[in-house]
């Protein structure tokens, strides 16, 4: 009788795991359209992004772009031959900030210094720093000291397109990675910048706001993987597997050439 019990719940079990229902992500929706499926990827940014569609079985890669607030069909199938879990079992689903493929970017415009006139920073850490500045997307930061509530500005001309300003928690490790409070901007050429470790509701901007070079935009802050207050600001371009970070200029100075412990100041 033990055993069929326990038979019985193993069935159950399994049944219920085959039917659970999958989620899509945000910016996957499935629309019924008389006896079609279709799945569809809606851009909810103020930026263009892409999204890219990996097949599981054969590794099939797709891309979709999309500029802000737009949507595209990506696939169309008839209701009798599948359903929405089955779509999402076989197909995996990203998507990533900015136009792609990404051709060319302006590599000579020169980036005002992201604080204000008469402002004088250490740099704490350059490009490829030790510390946290590996791999694609930290490599080419510079961190500024900075200290709390001082006034951080646009590098260049842009649209806001995220902003995070609720933490408050900071610590010396990777654990605290997605504590950085932080406001992104999208540049013309099809770059991004990043200001973070903000301080908490530290920003002076908002999701969609056009701002100019040298506005305010946030207040430093001590939020995130960090050992000091300070900003850590990168400019991005958009790969296949999402932004990386790029070399720039700032105020006439090639910002490679900004090494740990080196003062500037900005006239």
């Amino acid at each position: 009788m033990k055993r069929c019990f326990f038979l019985l719940i193993f069935f159950i079990s399994l049944v219920v795991g085959c039917s659970k229902k999958l989620t899509a992500p945000r910016f996957i929706k499935f629309k019924v359209e008389n006896d079609s499926l279709l799945v569809i990827s809606k851009n909810h940014l103020v930026s263009p992004m892409y999204v890219k569609v990996i097949n599981r079985e054969t590794d099939e890669t797709l891309f979709k772009q999309l500029e802000p607030k737009e949507e595209e069909q990506i696939f169309g199938y008839r209701l009798t031959e599948t359903d929405s879990n089955s779509v999402l079992k076989k197909y995996r689903f990203l998507a990533y900030y900015g136009k792609y493929p990404f051709t060319e970017y302006d590599t000579n415009y020169v980036y005002t210094l992201p604080f204000q006139k008469g402002y004088e920073s250490k740099i704490i850490q350059g490009y490829d720093g030790d510390f946290s500045h590996k791999g694609a997307f930290s490599s080419k930061c510079i961190d500024f000291d900075m200290a709390i509530g001082d006034t951080i500005v646009a590098a260049r001309d842009g649209v806001v397109v995220n902003v995070v300003a609720k933490h408050n928690k900071q610590g010396v490790t990777e654990d605290f990675k997605n504590y950085g409070n932080y406001v992104m901007l999208y540049h013309e050429d099809n770059t991004f910048s990043q200001y973070v470790h903000l301080k908490q509701n530290g920003n002076l901007v908002k999701i969609g706001d056009s701002v100019k070079a040298n506005q305010p935009i946030a207040l430093s802050g001590f939020t995130g993987w960090t050992t000091v207050p300070h900003l850590h600001f990168g400019v991005y371009k958009p790969t296949a597997d999402g932004l990386v970070s790029i070399p720039v200029i700032l105020d006439s100075i090639p910002a490679k050439t900004l090494k740990r412990g080196l003062i500037i100041s900005k006239k």
